[in-house]
Protein backbone atom coordinates (compact mmCIF):
# COMPACT_ATOMS: atom_id res chain seq x y z
CA UNK A 1 0.00 0.00 0.00
CA UNK A 2 1.19 3.58 -0.91
CA UNK A 3 0.96 6.72 1.60
CA UNK A 4 2.50 9.97 1.21
CA UNK A 5 3.56 13.14 2.24
CA UNK A 6 3.31 16.96 1.65
CA UNK A 7 4.82 19.80 0.71
CA UNK A 8 4.81 23.12 2.03
CA UNK A 9 3.60 26.98 2.19
CA UNK A 10 4.11 29.58 4.76
CA UNK A 11 0.99 30.88 6.34
CA UNK A 12 0.37 31.11 10.01
CA UNK A 13 4.01 31.06 11.66
CA UNK A 14 5.99 32.99 14.34
CA UNK A 15 8.79 34.74 13.58
CA UNK A 16 9.00 36.88 16.94
CA UNK A 17 8.73 35.80 19.72
CA UNK A 18 7.94 38.05 22.54
CA UNK A 19 6.61 36.94 26.16
CA UNK A 20 5.10 38.50 29.34
CA UNK A 21 2.76 41.41 28.73
CA UNK A 22 -1.21 40.98 29.64
CA UNK A 23 -1.15 37.43 31.42
CA UNK A 24 -3.55 36.68 34.37
CA UNK A 25 -3.34 33.62 35.89
CA UNK A 26 -5.79 30.63 35.19
CA UNK A 27 -6.00 27.36 38.11
CA UNK A 28 -4.19 23.99 36.38
CA UNK A 29 -5.91 21.14 38.06
CA UNK A 30 -3.07 19.22 35.85
CA UNK A 31 -0.15 19.99 38.98
CA UNK A 32 1.67 22.87 36.80
CA UNK A 33 0.92 25.95 38.79
CA UNK A 34 -1.04 28.16 36.73
CA UNK A 35 -2.05 28.50 33.31
CA UNK A 36 -1.56 32.23 31.98
CA UNK A 37 -3.22 34.20 29.33
CA UNK A 38 -0.47 35.59 26.52
CA UNK A 39 -1.73 38.37 24.53
CA UNK A 40 1.56 38.51 22.64
CA UNK A 41 2.21 37.50 19.55
CA UNK A 42 4.54 35.18 17.36
CA UNK A 43 3.68 36.22 13.81
CA UNK A 44 4.67 36.69 10.21
CA UNK A 45 3.72 39.30 7.70
CA UNK A 46 0.84 38.54 5.44
CA UNK A 47 -0.25 35.87 7.84
CA UNK A 48 -2.00 36.74 11.24
CA UNK A 49 -2.98 40.66 12.76
CA UNK A 50 -1.37 40.26 15.93
CA UNK A 51 -3.88 42.68 17.21
CA UNK A 52 -6.94 40.57 16.67
CA UNK A 53 -5.03 37.10 17.98
CA UNK A 54 -4.88 36.32 21.31
CA UNK A 55 -2.47 33.70 22.25
CA UNK A 56 -4.07 31.98 25.32
CA UNK A 57 -1.87 29.71 27.03
CA UNK A 58 1.99 30.97 27.28
CA UNK A 59 4.52 29.30 26.18
CA UNK A 60 6.07 29.25 29.55
CA UNK A 61 3.05 28.21 30.96
CA UNK A 62 2.45 25.38 29.28
CA UNK A 63 5.93 24.05 29.79
CA UNK A 64 5.15 24.41 33.40
CA UNK A 65 1.96 22.30 33.18
CA UNK A 66 1.78 18.80 33.70
CA UNK A 67 0.01 18.43 30.94
CA UNK A 68 1.09 18.04 27.18
CA UNK A 69 4.09 15.86 27.99
CA UNK A 70 4.68 11.97 27.73
CA UNK A 71 2.63 11.30 30.80
CA UNK A 72 -0.90 10.53 30.47
CA UNK A 73 -3.46 12.13 32.54
CA UNK A 74 -6.79 12.28 31.11
CA UNK A 75 -8.76 8.54 30.82
CA UNK A 76 -10.72 7.71 27.36
CA UNK A 77 -13.47 6.98 29.18
CA UNK A 78 -13.96 10.95 30.40
CA UNK A 79 -13.37 12.76 26.53
CA UNK A 80 -15.64 15.33 25.63
CA UNK A 81 -15.74 13.33 21.39
CA UNK A 82 -17.78 15.25 19.00
CA UNK A 83 -17.89 14.54 15.18
CA UNK A 84 -19.05 17.22 12.13
CA UNK A 85 -19.12 18.60 8.69
CA UNK A 86 -15.84 21.41 8.41
CA UNK A 87 -16.72 22.04 5.13
CA UNK A 88 -18.33 21.13 1.97
CA UNK A 89 -16.57 20.97 -1.53
CA UNK A 90 -15.91 19.59 -4.97
CA UNK A 91 -14.00 16.95 -5.60
CA UNK A 92 -11.49 16.16 -8.44
CA UNK A 93 -14.86 14.82 -10.73
CA UNK A 94 -16.97 17.65 -9.40
CA UNK A 95 -18.87 15.85 -6.79
CA UNK A 96 -20.00 17.52 -3.85
CA UNK A 97 -18.00 16.30 -0.92
CA UNK A 98 -18.76 16.48 2.81
CA UNK A 99 -15.31 16.91 4.57
CA UNK A 100 -15.60 15.31 8.13
CA UNK A 101 -13.87 15.18 11.67
CA UNK A 102 -13.72 13.94 14.74
CA UNK A 103 -12.83 16.32 17.29
CA UNK A 104 -11.36 14.54 21.02
CA UNK A 105 -10.75 16.52 24.06
CA UNK A 106 -9.95 15.24 27.85
CA UNK A 107 -14.09 16.11 28.89
CA UNK A 108 -12.64 16.98 33.22
CA UNK A 109 -10.40 18.91 32.73
CA UNK A 110 -11.16 22.94 34.08
CA UNK A 111 -8.58 24.46 31.57
CA UNK A 112 -10.63 26.29 28.97
CA UNK A 113 -8.14 26.22 25.99
CA UNK A 114 -5.68 23.62 25.38
CA UNK A 115 -3.24 23.15 22.63
CA UNK A 116 -4.98 22.13 19.37
CA UNK A 117 -3.54 19.11 17.08
CA UNK A 118 -5.28 18.58 13.65
CA UNK A 119 -4.19 15.56 12.59
CA UNK A 120 -3.92 14.34 8.36
CA UNK A 121 -4.19 11.00 7.47
CA UNK A 122 -1.80 8.89 4.73
CA UNK A 123 -3.23 7.27 1.36
CA UNK A 124 -1.62 9.06 -1.65
CA UNK A 125 -4.10 11.45 -2.10
CA UNK A 126 -6.22 7.89 -2.98
CA UNK A 127 -7.37 6.30 -0.04
CA UNK A 128 -7.25 6.13 3.60
CA UNK A 129 -9.53 8.45 5.88
CA UNK A 130 -9.40 10.11 9.36
CA UNK A 131 -9.41 6.81 11.52
CA UNK A 132 -5.76 5.89 10.62
CA UNK A 133 -5.21 9.10 12.99
CA UNK A 134 -7.12 8.03 15.81
CA UNK A 135 -4.39 5.99 17.74
CA UNK A 136 -2.23 9.21 17.75
CA UNK A 137 -5.28 11.16 18.73
CA UNK A 138 -6.10 9.30 21.50
CA UNK A 139 -2.60 9.29 23.00
CA UNK A 140 -2.38 13.36 22.59
CA UNK A 141 -5.64 14.03 23.95
CA UNK A 142 -5.24 11.18 27.38
CA UNK A 143 -2.09 14.06 27.66
CA UNK A 144 -4.27 17.16 27.86
CA UNK A 145 -3.98 18.30 24.05
CA UNK A 146 -6.90 19.12 22.10
CA UNK A 147 -7.23 16.78 18.65
CA UNK A 148 -9.12 16.66 14.99
CA UNK A 149 -8.80 14.18 13.16
CA UNK A 150 -10.08 15.76 9.62
CA UNK A 151 -10.79 13.88 6.35
CA UNK A 152 -9.53 15.58 2.81
CA UNK A 153 -10.60 15.34 -0.94
CA UNK A 154 -9.03 12.34 -2.20
CA UNK A 155 -8.31 10.87 -6.28
CA UNK A 156 -6.80 12.30 -9.15
CA UNK A 157 -7.61 11.42 -12.99
CA UNK A 158 -5.79 8.61 -13.47
CA UNK A 159 -4.92 7.61 -10.30
CA UNK A 160 -6.11 4.20 -7.84
CA UNK A 161 -4.95 2.92 -5.19
CA UNK A 162 -3.63 -0.22 -7.13
CA UNK A 163 -2.15 2.13 -9.68
CA UNK A 164 -1.04 5.79 -8.01
CA UNK A 165 1.08 5.77 -10.89
CA UNK A 166 -1.98 6.36 -13.38
CA UNK A 167 -1.86 9.99 -13.36
CA UNK A 168 0.22 12.97 -14.15
CA UNK A 169 1.80 15.72 -12.77
CA UNK A 170 -1.08 18.39 -12.90
CA UNK A 171 -3.11 15.84 -11.53
CA UNK A 172 -1.06 15.53 -8.60
CA UNK A 173 -0.64 19.02 -8.14
CA UNK A 174 -4.01 19.36 -8.18
CA UNK A 175 -4.40 16.74 -5.56
CA UNK A 176 -2.21 18.38 -3.39
CA UNK A 177 -4.10 21.91 -3.45
CA UNK A 178 -6.99 20.47 -3.34
CA UNK A 179 -5.91 19.13 0.29
CA UNK A 180 -4.49 22.28 0.99
CA UNK A 181 -7.41 24.32 0.43
CA UNK A 182 -9.62 22.04 2.87
CA UNK A 183 -6.95 22.06 5.38
CA UNK A 184 -6.98 25.73 5.54
CA UNK A 185 -10.79 25.22 5.78
CA UNK A 186 -10.14 23.37 8.62
CA UNK A 187 -8.05 25.67 10.53
CA UNK A 188 -10.47 28.62 10.12
CA UNK A 189 -13.26 26.43 10.91
CA UNK A 190 -12.28 25.35 14.66
CA UNK A 191 -10.38 29.33 15.11
CA UNK A 192 -13.48 30.87 14.64
CA UNK A 193 -15.32 28.25 16.91
CA UNK A 194 -12.58 28.08 19.55
CA UNK A 195 -14.69 28.97 22.50
CA UNK A 196 -16.77 26.24 21.61
CA UNK A 197 -14.31 23.63 21.17
CA UNK A 198 -12.04 24.80 23.59
CA UNK A 199 -8.75 25.61 21.92
CA UNK A 200 -6.43 28.15 21.65
CA UNK A 201 -5.94 29.08 18.08
CA UNK A 202 -2.71 30.85 18.63
CA UNK A 203 -1.15 27.57 19.46
CA UNK A 204 -2.15 24.99 16.50
CA UNK A 205 -0.21 22.62 15.62
CA UNK A 206 -0.24 20.66 12.37
CA UNK A 207 0.42 16.70 12.06
CA UNK A 208 0.19 14.95 8.62
CA UNK A 209 1.27 10.86 7.85
CA UNK A 210 2.75 10.20 4.16
CA UNK A 211 0.05 12.37 2.06
CA UNK A 212 -1.30 14.31 5.06
CA UNK A 213 2.33 15.51 5.80
CA UNK A 214 2.61 16.30 2.25
CA UNK A 215 -0.81 18.61 2.42
CA UNK A 216 0.27 20.55 5.56
CA UNK A 217 3.95 21.05 4.27
CA UNK A 218 2.50 22.39 1.32
CA UNK A 219 -0.03 24.68 3.37
CA UNK A 220 3.28 26.45 5.66
CA UNK A 221 5.93 26.39 2.57
CA UNK A 222 4.13 26.89 -0.54
CA UNK A 223 2.34 29.98 -1.90
CA UNK A 224 0.64 30.31 -5.14
CA UNK A 225 2.91 31.50 -7.10
CA UNK A 226 4.65 28.38 -6.46
CA UNK A 227 1.84 25.81 -7.74
CA UNK A 228 1.18 27.76 -10.05
CA UNK A 229 5.15 27.53 -11.08
CA UNK A 230 4.19 24.00 -11.54
CA UNK A 231 0.87 23.81 -12.63
CA UNK A 232 -0.17 27.15 -14.78
CA UNK A 233 -3.56 27.85 -14.46
CA UNK A 234 -4.28 25.96 -11.02
CA UNK A 235 -5.43 28.84 -9.26
CA UNK A 236 -8.12 29.94 -12.09
CA UNK A 237 -8.99 26.05 -12.21
CA UNK A 238 -9.54 25.31 -8.29
CA UNK A 239 -9.85 28.93 -6.83
CA UNK A 240 -7.81 30.56 -3.92
CA UNK A 241 -5.26 28.28 -1.78
CA UNK A 242 -7.30 29.78 1.30
CA UNK A 243 -10.56 30.74 0.23
CA UNK A 244 -11.44 31.73 3.46
CA UNK A 245 -8.00 34.12 3.92
CA UNK A 246 -8.60 36.58 6.48
CA UNK A 247 -12.08 35.61 8.04
CA UNK A 248 -10.33 33.45 11.23
CA UNK A 249 -6.93 34.28 12.75
CA UNK A 250 -4.29 31.61 14.14
CA UNK A 251 -1.00 30.75 14.56
CA UNK A 252 0.66 27.38 13.70
CA UNK A 253 3.54 26.85 16.38
CA UNK A 254 4.93 23.44 14.34
CA UNK A 255 5.03 20.91 11.95
CA UNK A 256 4.84 17.47 13.24
CA UNK A 257 4.52 14.29 10.56
CA UNK A 258 5.48 10.13 10.27
CA UNK A 259 4.94 7.99 7.73
CA UNK A 260 7.89 9.62 5.39
CA UNK A 261 8.22 13.02 4.78
CA UNK A 262 8.41 15.07 0.97
CA UNK A 263 7.90 18.44 -0.02
CA UNK A 264 8.39 19.46 -4.03
CA UNK A 265 11.66 21.17 -3.17
CA UNK A 266 13.39 22.21 0.32
CA UNK A 267 14.42 25.74 -1.25
CA UNK A 268 10.69 26.46 0.01
CA UNK A 269 12.09 26.40 3.37
CA UNK A 270 13.36 29.67 4.36
CA UNK A 271 14.41 31.30 7.40
CA UNK A 272 11.12 33.77 7.05
CA UNK A 273 8.75 30.76 7.18
CA UNK A 274 10.78 27.56 8.58
CA UNK A 275 8.92 25.95 11.69
CA UNK A 276 10.21 23.58 14.36
CA UNK A 277 9.52 20.33 12.72
CA UNK A 278 9.51 16.82 13.82
CA UNK A 279 9.88 13.74 11.09
CA UNK A 280 9.84 9.97 11.06
CA UNK A 281 10.94 8.04 7.83
CA UNK A 282 12.63 5.39 6.82
CA UNK A 283 15.86 5.89 5.01
CA UNK A 284 15.03 3.22 2.07
CA UNK A 285 11.38 4.42 1.86
CA UNK A 286 10.16 3.77 -1.42
CA UNK A 287 7.08 6.10 -1.75
CA UNK A 288 8.68 9.15 -0.40
CA UNK A 289 11.94 9.48 -1.04
CA UNK A 290 14.58 10.32 2.59
CA UNK A 291 16.38 12.26 0.19
CA UNK A 292 15.50 13.10 -3.13
CA UNK A 293 13.40 11.32 -5.57
CA UNK A 294 10.25 10.70 -8.08
CA UNK A 295 7.13 10.82 -5.80
CA UNK A 296 5.71 7.01 -5.36
CA UNK A 297 8.31 6.08 -6.88
CA UNK A 298 6.28 6.61 -9.86
CA UNK A 299 9.24 7.89 -13.03
CA UNK A 300 6.88 10.59 -14.39
CA UNK A 301 6.26 12.18 -11.01
CA UNK A 302 7.76 14.98 -10.00
CA UNK A 303 10.29 14.70 -7.67
CA UNK A 304 9.79 15.46 -3.71
CA UNK A 305 12.38 16.20 -1.35
CA UNK A 306 12.35 13.99 2.31
CA UNK A 307 13.02 14.32 6.13
CA UNK A 308 17.05 14.03 5.37
CA UNK A 309 16.97 16.90 2.72
CA UNK A 310 14.57 19.25 4.68
CA UNK A 311 16.21 18.85 8.17
CA UNK A 312 19.10 19.41 6.68
CA UNK A 313 17.98 23.13 5.47
CA UNK A 314 17.01 23.46 9.03
CA UNK A 315 19.97 22.66 10.47
CA UNK A 316 21.21 25.36 8.51
CA UNK A 317 18.78 28.05 9.41
CA UNK A 318 19.06 27.14 13.26
CA UNK A 319 15.60 25.75 13.40
CA UNK A 320 14.75 23.30 15.95
CA UNK A 321 13.73 19.86 15.02
CA UNK A 322 13.98 15.99 15.39
CA UNK A 323 14.70 13.74 13.07
CA UNK A 324 13.10 10.16 13.84
CA UNK A 325 14.70 7.56 11.00
CA UNK A 326 15.14 3.63 10.53
CA UNK A 327 17.71 2.74 8.47
CA UNK A 328 15.88 0.09 6.36
CA UNK A 329 14.16 -0.03 3.30
CA UNK A 330 10.13 0.35 2.78
CA UNK A 331 7.30 2.86 3.61
CA UNK A 332 5.67 2.15 6.71
CA UNK A 333 6.88 2.43 10.15
CA UNK A 334 6.93 0.11 12.97
CA UNK A 335 6.77 2.77 16.03
CA UNK A 336 3.94 2.19 18.41
CA UNK A 337 1.36 4.99 18.14
CA UNK A 338 1.57 6.06 22.13
CA UNK A 339 5.65 6.24 20.92
CA UNK A 340 5.13 8.79 18.18
CA UNK A 341 2.26 11.02 20.07
CA UNK A 342 5.06 11.12 23.16
CA UNK A 343 7.54 12.21 20.67
CA UNK A 344 5.17 14.72 19.65
CA UNK A 345 4.70 15.76 23.06
CA UNK A 346 7.91 15.90 24.32
CA UNK A 347 9.06 18.02 21.22
CA UNK A 348 6.41 20.39 21.79
CA UNK A 349 7.17 20.83 25.49
CA UNK A 350 10.97 21.47 24.38
CA UNK A 351 9.63 24.21 22.09
CA UNK A 352 7.53 25.89 24.98
CA UNK A 353 10.35 25.59 27.21
CA UNK A 354 12.69 27.68 25.54
CA UNK A 355 14.78 24.18 24.52
CA UNK A 356 16.26 24.37 20.91
CA UNK A 357 17.48 21.31 19.87
CA UNK A 358 18.70 19.49 16.64
CA UNK A 359 17.93 15.87 17.78
CA UNK A 360 18.85 13.03 15.27
CA UNK A 361 17.41 9.55 16.65
CA UNK A 362 18.03 5.76 14.98
CA UNK A 363 14.95 3.90 15.99
CA UNK A 364 15.08 4.59 19.55
CA UNK A 365 18.61 5.85 20.00
CA UNK A 366 19.57 9.36 20.02
CA UNK A 367 22.80 9.58 17.59
CA UNK A 368 23.02 13.31 17.89
CA UNK A 369 21.50 16.69 19.21
CA UNK A 370 23.34 19.96 18.79
CA UNK A 371 21.65 22.53 21.60
CA UNK A 372 21.14 25.94 19.59
CA UNK A 373 21.89 29.05 20.91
Amino acid sequence: MLFTKYIGWSVVIFSGLWLGCNRSPIPDPGGGGSMDIDSTIFTKPDSIIPETLVIRNADLSLAASRRFGSEDLFEQTNMNVRAGIYSVARDFVGRQVNLNYSFMAPGNDSLKYRPFVILLHEGAFLYGDLGNEQGKARSLSAKGYATACINYRLGFNGGSESNPCGGNNMEIVQAVYRSVQDTYAALHYFASRSNDFGIDPGQMILAGSSAGAIAVSALLYMTEADFEALSPGITKALGKLDPNAGKSRFRVRALVSYLGYGVFKSSYVKASNALPTLFFQRTGDDVLAYEKGNLFSCPFYLQTEGAKSVSDQLKKLQIPYELNYQPVAGHLLDYPDNYVASRYAQFLKRLWSGKKHQITNENYQTVEDIVLK
